[in-house]
């Protein structure tokens, strides 16, 4: 449609003009609601968009005069153009944009016509990433894992109020924990993905959205620009743009062209412009992979701008809206930048059943199959409520004749045979049995050269830290393209595609550990150790020190030791020295996580040598201390399986896991390695069970320090239970432990203290006791405890009655400090009883609120004591 003068000139009566030009008194106010989706396109029929065009020509002509005679054409220009854009279709808008900007631009708003054709450039750039987001994701070939998966995301808005385990209440929370390192401990909400940005506000809209490795972030990031390509999804933004922050080209972005997806460097530089001139404003970024980019980010990198908007002069970007991927371990930096936090969340029970019918085809004997081998698999059993895991078991389950793997090792391992045999019979044809993959001499001839290129390009990437490679990187290398025939690198297309796809090539990275760990396996022992020695630092050292410890039994390849009786080289040479120096290393930390020690535990687990294991407990002294070292299940069985191994070959065995974070189904992992039966079946759902099952299948541990982990209430009388008969036990820590000893349940405590024969000291502390009454009768009997600690257990002056008419043994420290409720009356009751009793009390931790009034109450107890041939009570405070 053309427009001329004579089209725009429509008559409108003059006394209108005051009315009309009232109407853009807000334009401000009015463009701010328009501008929710400018450029939207509507179902108005021809004739009355004709309509609609010719009057909204008349009414901007006469407005655009009223607000010259104001001198504020300027402010109001733009404006008028945007509603244009909003009210019109296509071509109609850009024809009538143009005339406005031809007829009044020239001398009064000489940069309308340009902001204009910035907005053309927009509104014709959403249209070329709709049509890319629509097109199938371009990767390999062949899937890795070869497991179809549904799109659907669970969600939680994470809140910042802390929780405890074991004292969780809301049952939505208890399901989002899951005892693993990535466990975010705050309050959460289910939420729906469109509700994402409903609790921001007024504040920049930055949303964190987390999840464990293997939870589906990467999916749910390309699923929300796919759904807003659909129009189904955030259309209130103009563009949604996609950097996969793993991609090679992403640290060395310098500017916002270098991340924008276009055919040509051209096309990149104008929308820049077009981005830049609005300040981001209409543009959603979805940054996937925070974990994923190098650390070393350049200072200059458009990253760091985009994330951190620094001062008024450097916020070019400052109204966009961002998104943001990453794994809870590696985003506390961000925490302080977001505007909210939002958690992908893993399966539960139903819902891993119905993945598993949906992978397995409906097939409800073979998913019944696969969850009894799950049940049996403490390794498989720990892992699979995240989606990627689940894929990978179904896929093992699938190629493996029904069975599992029973180690992390072995699961990884069997997905590259299962990959390697699919490109031999998909790709070439043949039924020849893929073989040993770490051994290359034993794979056939048509895959052996590919599968040892790819175990040195993951030994590449674990040097350089990097999961990412170009042709550059592979050319470097000597290594061939084919390889990414196999179906474990990934070909992704990169950012920037100048006139033709540029791809990247992208390998898991526990696969990636898995092939550097056998690269490493291949080499003469010297270098092996030589090599560990120099990834000691490395963040990934631990995965691929515990694949190759799968790999190689920790057991040395040098023809004159491996000719040695075991007696006289108990220690393999190659790793001696290796071990030695991880556990000097953590030794040193003191109240800090040892998670390289713990490291080192899972490859004695993968290793199953218990030589090995006694020279680590050696080293050791005997004292396995993780204090403060969050523990997933897995890690539980490894440990269970050490401290097993160690405390039936010593004297004596301590081990010491305060504040681990430890879960119920760790607890049953525990129980599981201490018995050293890692495939028995064991579905019962309380921690405290599966502790009393680690002190009944132990003969020789001597102390188990347990606090802050979630043994519950209902499994009390169990743990005491197995207590009563435990002969080697002397040390009992169950500080904050959610326990409640009551008259209703205390009798399992009188049990105890009635029947064991070894315990020394026993602390309550934290937990809840409203009766000391069994407490009392069991401290009466008892013969060997010497310490009990009642600390902030909300004792009050009836608790210290009751519990004075036990204190008749020989216990030495009483500590009841923190218990607000205890008063004067309480401490002179207490002291009137000890004149006479507790012949080996020497000190009594007393509440912060009584030490002056108890200064006067023991002199004198103490002086009565004294005449009664018994030792001086010491009062403290902290």
């Amino acid at each position: 449609m053309k427009l001329t003068d004579e089209q725009l000139n429509t008559a409108i009566k003059e006394p209108d003009l005051p009315e009309l030009a009232a109407c853009f008194d807000n334009t401000d106010d009015y463009l701010e609601k328009l501008e929710l989706s400018p450029g939207q396109k509507t179902d108005v029929s021809e004739v009355k968009a004709k309509t609609r065009l010719n009057r909204t020509q008349a009414g901007i002509k006469l407005a655009l005069e009223y607000w010259q005679n104001k001198n504020q054409l300027q402010a109001t220009f733009q404006a008028l153009l945007l509603i244009i854009l909003s009210l019109l279709k296509g071509d109609v808008a850009v024809q009538v944009c143009k005339y406005l900007s031809d007829k009044y631009s020239t001398t009064s708003c000489p940069h309308s016509q340009e902001r204009v054709l910035l907005n053309h450039k927009l509104s014709s750039y959403r249209d070329y990433l709709q049509s890319r987001y629509r097109e199938p994701d371009s990767t390999s070939a062949t899937q890795w894992p070869p497991v179809s998966t549904n799109k659907v995301f669970k969600l939680a808005m994470i809140q910042k109020e802390k929780i405890q385990r074991g004292k969780i209440d809301d049952e939505f929370v208890k399901l989002t924990i899951t005892g693993k390192i990535d466990d975010i401990l705050l309050k959460k909400t289910p939420v729906n993905l469109t509700n994402i940005f409903s609790e921001i506000g007024d504040r920049r809209h930055f949303v964190l959205i987390e999840g464990a490795p293997g939870s589906g972030k990467s999916t749910l990031a390309l699923h929300i620009c796919q759904e807003w390509a659909k129009g189904k999804l955030f259309q209130e933004f103009d563009i949604a743009i996609l950097v996969r922050l793993r991609d090679p080209l992403v640290r060395e972005a310098i500017t916002i062209s270098d991340l924008l997806p276009c055919t040509n460097k051209a096309m990149a530089n104008e929308i820049e412009t077009a981005i830049m001139s609005l300040y981001g404003k209409g543009v959603l970024w979805v940054l996937d992979g925070w974990d994923e980019l190098s650390s070393d980010l350049p200072r200059d990198s458009i990253i760091n701008k985009l994330i951190r908007p620094g001062t008024s002069q450097e916020r070019p970007l400052h109204k966009s809206t961002m998104i943001i991927t990453s794994r809870p371990s590696s985003s506390a930096e961000l925490h302080p930048l977001v505007s909210s936090r939002v958690e992908v969340l893993g399966f539960n029970p139903h819902e891993l059943e119905q993945y598993f019918t949906e992978c397995l085809k409906g097939d409800s004997q073979a998913v019944q199959t696969l969850l009894e081998r799950i049940r049996e698999n403490p390794v498989v059993e720990g892992s699979c409520y995240l989606p990627l895991n689940a894929s990978i078991v179904v896929n093992c389950f699938l190629s493996d004749n029904h069975s599992l793997p029973t180690s992390n090792h072995g699961i990884f391992t069997s997905i590259v045979q299962s990959s390697l045999k699919r490109y031999l019979q998909e790709k070439l044809g043949k039924t020849t049995p893929v073989g040993d993959i770490t051994s290359p001499d034993s794979l056939p001839s048509e895959i052996r050269m590919q599968t040892v290129q790819m175990c040195q390009l993951a030994y590449h990437g674990i040097e350089k830290n990097k999961a990412t490679f170009t042709d550059s990187d592979l050319a470097a290398l000597c290594i061939t393209k084919d390889i990414s025939n196999v179906g474990l690198l990934q070909t992704v297309p990169s950012i920037i595609s100048d006139g033709h796809l540029v791809y990247y090539c992208f390998l898991h990275l526990s696969i990636q550990e898995l092939l550097a760990a056998i690269h490493i396996s291949l080499m003469s022992p010297k270098q092996q150790i030589s090599v560990f020695q120099k990834l000691f630092g490395n963040p990934r050292f631990s995965a691929v020190f515990q694949f190759y410890a799968g790999i190689t039994k920790l057991s040395t390849s040098r023809p004159i030791l491996s000719k040695l009786p075991r007696f006289l080289c108990p220690v393999p040479a190659t790793v001696f020295d290796l071990v030695r120096k991880v556990v000097k290393t953590e030794k040193e930390k003191y109240g800090e996580p040892k998670p390289l020690l713990l490291s080192l535990i899972n490859c004695l687990y993968e290793a199953k040598d218990s030589r090995l294991c006694v020279f680590v407990a050696n080293l050791l002294n005997h004292n396995l201390n993780l204090n403060h070292t969050t523990m997933n299940p897995i890690d539980c069985l490894s440990v269970g399986y050490f401290a097993s191994v160690c405390s039936n070959s010593s004297n004596g065995f301590t081990l010491s896991l305060k504040n681990c974070s430890i879960s119920e189904q760790g607890c049953k992992f525990l129980a599981r390695g201490l018995s050293k039966c890692p495939n028995s079946n064991n579905d019962i759902p309380t921690g405290g069970i599966h502790i009393a099952e680690i002190i009944e299948n132990t003969s020789s541990i001597s102390g188990l320090n347990l606090p802050f982990n979630a043994i519950g209430n209902s499994g009390l009388s169990t743990l005491c239970e197995a207590l009563s008969t435990n002969t080697s036990l002397k040390t009992l820590n169950l500080r904050n432990c959610s326990l409640t000893i009551s008259d209703d349940n205390g009798a399992a405590l009188y049990q105890l203290l009635n029947t064991n024969n070894s315990l020394e000291y026993l602390s309550l502390n934290g937990n809840t006791v409203t009766s000391c009454r069994h407490i009392a009768a069991g401290l009466a009997v008892n013969k060997t405890l010497r310490t009990l600690d009642l600390e902030c257990c909300e004792l009050t002056d009836q608790s210290i009655e009751e519990l004075s008419t036990g204190l008749i043994n020989k216990i030495k420290r009483l500590y009841i400090w923190g218990n607000s409720s205890i008063t004067e009356d309480g401490m002179k009751t207490l002291a009137r009883h000890l004149t006479t009793h507790c012949s080996e009390l020497t000190l009594l931790l007393i509440p912060d609120h009584l030490i002056s009034c108890s200064k006067t109450v023991f002199r004198d107890a103490n002086e009565e004591r004294k005449r009664n041939g018994l030792p001086e009570i010491n009062v403290y405070v902290y």
